[in-house]
């Protein structure tokens, strides 16, 4: 009797020192690498990009068995109704017809892709001072509005909903190129800025920045 009253100590002894090392060990942040894979073009590729990106990668959906074009709007429906996608309805018949134009592709890596296409082109890194701001505001109205807002205060669709909410762009003026440049091709680890560097030209990103810099003054 008094060896199980000892053990059932020892076992309660344990999992509160176990408790304490635990709230007392500092969190510890993990990075998930970059998709490499980008949604193939054709027709219903942008609207793909835009929506299905805000919560999950292209990759994703290559992984997914062969859907038939109604069982795609099924579960994309289900995107917009369940899990919040602003999707137009007026969009997801043409997104259901490119998500079956794709059942049967295995993308190549974008990484790999734009790696061939320097080598095979001689091409160079863009200066960053030739971004156009015109140029910008499209792609911006793209792939960045959904979350950022058109006005770039984080007050898109599902800006503010994230957590943490999305960035406010028109305060970064501090901010150097290099700096937002880096976020707009990599993403934000702990966030859900995405990196774009798959999807968008070195020239896009360019364009996008010098957009951004218009938001902020």
């Amino acid at each position: 009797m008094l060896l199980a009253l000892f053990c059932f100590a020892m076992v309660l002894l344990g999992i509160a020192l176990g408790a304490h090392a635990f709230k007392n060990e500092s969190p510890r942040i993990f990075s998930l690498p970059s998709d490499l894979i980008s949604f193939q073009p054709g027709p219903g590729s942008q609207i793909a990009t835009t929506y299905c990106l805000i919560c999950h990668s292209a990759e994703y959906v290559y992984m997914q068995p062969p859907h038939s074009r109604e069982k795609w709007k099924e579960i994309v429906h289900k995107m917009k109704h369940t899990f919040g996608c602003p999707i137009p309805e007026s969009d997801i018949p043409d997104l259901a017809t490119y998500l079956v134009s794709q059942n049967e592709i295995q993308p190549m890596a974008a990484l790999q892709k734009t790696a061939k296409k320097s080598a095979s082109h001689g091409l160079q890194p863009v200066p960053t001072s030739s971004g156009n701001s015109g140029r910008g505001k499209r792609i911006f109205g793209t792939y960045c509005v959904n979350c950022h807002g058109s006005s770039g205060h984080g007050d898109g669709p599902i800006g503010k909903a994230l957590v943490p909410p999305a960035a406010d762009l028109t305060v970064i003026g501090k901010k150097s190129d290099k700096e937002l440049l880096k976020t707009i091709r990599n993403g934000r680890p702990g966030t859900a800025m995405p990196a774009w560097k798959h999807d968008l030209s070195p020239q896009e990103i360019l364009d996008v920045l010098a957009y951004i810099r218009t938001l902020a003054s």
